[in-house]
């Protein structure tokens, strides 16, 4: 959605056509929801089928995979949305907000969240810890986003 959005929304953003930004920017966060909820139910409906997809796994794989996978994929939420609004950023002349979004999602939040969750809450805890980024990453980029 990014790379197929960025085009039109920065010659709209040259042209000075707000009204095209904003259907252009709606209809990519429908899209970017639409696969979102999509890919989030795959993966809590059939959280094995990507084990499958990488490896021939064996039984105690097998066993572990879905409380794993399941924790995960709750980031696959808000994932899309924040790829999205680097596109957006960098497409509206933002570069800032392009950056913070990409480096705090690629290794400042979650390489946070990776060494502090599981000395606070334990072990099991670390497999929430991209959900809880792209959260975090989620809430400045929607603000930024409204603010543009």
């Amino acid at each position: 959605m990014g790379q197929a959005s960025q085009p039109i929304l920065s010659v709209n953003y040259g042209a000075g056509q707000k009204g095209r930004i904003r259907e252009t920017l709606r209809y990519a966060l429908y899209t970017v929801a639409l696969f979102s909820l999509f890919w989030t139910a795959l993966s809590l409906v059939c959280p094995n089928l990507y084990i499958h997809i990488f490896m021939k796994p064996t039984n105690t794989i097998l066993e572990i995979t879905p409380t794993i996978i399941r924790r995960y994929s709750l980031s696959f939420l808000l994932l899309p949305l924040d790829i999205f609004s680097t596109y957006y950023f960098q497409a509206l002349m933002k570069p800032r907000a392009a950056f913070i979004v990409s480096v705090f999602r690629g290794c400042v939040v979650s390489g946070i969240l990776i060494l502090l969750l599981p000395a606070v809450a334990g072990a099991d805890s670390i497999w929430f810890a991209m959900p809880i980024t792209e959260l975090i990453v989620a809430v400045y980029a929607v603000r930024t986003i409204a603010r543009s």
